[in-house]
């Protein structure tokens, strides 16, 4: 979908009344790499770094075959990078997961200092 402007994509927010909607939220991390959107929706993301729900959403993207090579994927990877160590943590595995893969832009860390606090 195309969106002239952020008002009008910020009126699709992927996090409503305490719940996310996957598609929304799809929608967002492939307009994350529209350079015209990407700073407003930095700072969107940005009050969710705390977020489980949001990571296990992000990695659910990421490590989705069906998505294979997407602009959601690229999105996905990006943001994991930026959320809460401890959230990431939690979810050890699936950061291991993500960092194994051969694709290089699918990996969230592109270097290997995430092993020193994972």
């Amino acid at each position: 979908m195309r969106y002239n402007s952020w008002d009008e994509l910020k009126k699709e927010t992927p996090f409503y009344d305490g719940e996310w909607d996957s598609d929304k939220l799809k929608e967002y991390l492939i307009q994350s790499c529209n350079q015209n959107f990407h700073l407003q929706i930095d700072l969107y993301f940005a009050q969710f770094q705390s977020d489980g729900g949001l990571a296990d959403l992000l990695f659910e993207f990421l490590l989705n075959e069906d998505y294979d090579g997407s602009d959601c994927q690229i999105g996905a990877a990006y943001y994991i990078s930026r959320l809460d160590r401890s959230v990431l943590k939690e979810r050890k595995t699936l950061v291991l997961k993500a960092q194994a893969n051969e694709v290089f832009w699918r990996r969230p860390f592109q270097t290997d200092d995430y092993l020193e606090w994972i």
